[in-house]
């Protein structure tokens, strides 16, 4: 199927993407995850057809039933892929439990890196550092949580450190000259040292492999934090919506 629109179900919001290329601008945007009014008003700014097809994938499943739900009430066809219609190989011990927003990123990093590997890097809810082989492979990787999660953890389990705003990777070099910087600062230096850290263990095992940037809490990373990984790096914040065209495109 061709799918007008793709859409990245996620545990914090809801990305739509549209056209060719899902570029992002005009053709990707982000979405409250349980608001059907939010998304009847993106229906608005679409563009303008009696109908559409649809193509989703979601790492959490009550809301991805609840979004097919309203795609089929509005008499629409709406693909849920899953992880059988992922054409990747995957050399881990439990495929059917990785997150199919990993698999669906790298499928699309496959379509931009080949014939090469890759540091497949996500940063959202929580950060993935997953490892694309030369043969086109999902070899499995890590996963840690993100910049939200590590912001209500020190606030939950601390007696006095303040919750502050972290949906995105904090822009804050230390040292720090106050605690909500010092909690940004450390929240950065935890992610980005741990990012690097990986790929670079990667980039060991599979000869300098490129570096692609992914996730809805990326911030301001990209190529300056790899500079000494790699000069191939790709920023792509719709890698996700770019895998779930190419697996939807795929099926009959």
């Amino acid at each position: 199927m061709t799918p007008d629109v793709v859409v990245d179900i996620g545990n914090t919001r809801i990305k739509w993407g549209w056209g060719d290329a899902y570029a992002p601008t005009p053709g990707m945007v982000s979405l409250p995850p349980d608001d059907e009014d939010a998304w009847d008003e993106q229906l608005t700014r679409l563009p303008n057809r009696d109908s559409y097809s649809w193509a989703i994938a979601s790492v959490h499943p009550d809301r991805a039933a609840r979004f097919a739900a309203w795609v089929h009430a509005r008499g629409e066809r709406c693909q849920v892929i899953e992880h059988a219609h992922v054409m990747l190989a995957m050399n881990v011990d439990e495929p059917h439990r990785v997150g199919i927003d990993r698999l669906l990123n790298a499928l699309a990093a496959r379509n931009l890196v080949h014939p090469y590997s890759a540091s497949l890097i996500s940063i959202g809810t929580a950060v993935t550092v997953d490892l694309l082989d030369d043969e086109e492979g999902f070899q499995g990787g890590v996963i840690f949580p993100g910049p939200r999660l590590m912001a209500e953890s020190l606030h939950a389990h601390t007696a006095k450190l303040p919750l502050v705003d972290a949906h995105t990777l904090p822009i804050m070099a230390a040292p720090a000259k106050n605690t909500n910087d010092a909690i940004l600062a450390g929240i950065r230096a935890a992610i980005v040292g741990g990012v690097v850290h990986l790929a670079t263990q990667y980039a060991k095992r599979e000869h300098a492999p490129w570096v692609v940037i992914t996730g809805g809490a990326v911030g301001d990373l990209g190529r300056s934090d790899f500079g000494s990984l790699s000069q191939r790096t790709i920023v792509r914040p719709e890698l996700t919506l770019e895998g779930i065209r190419i697996a939807a495109e795929a099926l009959p």
